[in-house]
Formats: C-alpha cells, sequence, structure tokens
C-alpha cells in the first residue's frame, strides 16, 4: 500500500500567492514611499506614472485572485513585471532586476491554474 501523497502548493494557490505579492506592490506604488517616488523621479518618469503602476499592479492582483479572471491578470502582470525589469536593467539596477525577473517566471506556474478555483 502506497502513501498518500499530499500536494500542499496547487496552481491555484499558487496564483493567491502571486496575487498577494501585487497587491503589496500595488500598496507600495500607491502609499508614494519615499525611495520609490525618488527612483520615479531620478529616473524621470511623468509625474504620475507611479500611481499608473500602483493601479496596474492593483488590477493584476485583483484578476489573479479571481478565477474567471486570472488569465487577464497573468498577462498584465506579465507585461508590468517585463516593463518593470526592462526599467531596472537599463538603470543598471541588477540586484532589484533580478527578483523582478523571478516573479515574472513565476507567473508561468500560476497559467496551469486557468479558471479553477481554490
Amino acid at each position: 500500500m502506497e502513501p498518500a501523497v499530499h500536494t500542499f502548493l496547487t496552481p491555484a494557490h499558487f496564483a493567491w500567492m502571486l496575487s498577494a505579492i501585487f497587491a503589496a506592490g500595488a500598496v507600495v506604488h500607491l502609499l508614494g514611499f519615499k525611495f520609490v517616488r525618488e527612483a520615479y523621479i531620478r529616473w524621470q518618469y511623468p509625474n504620475g506614472f507611479r500611481e499608473v503602476t500602483g493601479t496596474l499592479l492593483a488590477l493584476a492582483a485583483i484578476f489573479l485572485s479571481l478565477p474567471l479572471t486570472r488569465f487577464f491578470g497573468l498577462v498584465l502582470a506579465a507585461i508590468v513585471m517585463f516593463l518593470s525589469a526592462i526599467t531596472l536593467i537599463n538603470h543598471r539596477q541588477y540586484t532589484f532586476a533580478a527578483p523582478i525577473v523571478a516573479l515574472l517566471f513565476a507567473l508561468v506556474p500560476a497559467t496551469l491554474a486557468g479558471g479553477s478555483s481554490i
């Protein structure tokens, strides 16, 4: 008799964890912590771009948390993470770019969650 194998981390759970990460990123951008504001000024982004990024992160978090909109959340999250990684690499912020790229690759298993719910 074989022991039962339990899967503790399903793709749907993974999508929920990514949703929480994107929600945290949205809060950081929307609250406008000093280091975030200074980075946007240093990189010469227009006023309000930080809020746009925070809003896109919040939308990605919401979409990732709902099974019916998970695909759109994955697409939006991938676009935001790709552009964030390009920005960080362009400004030689490699230590900050590495986790962003890892997060971009972490979206791949979440695509397996599809329309299923927890």
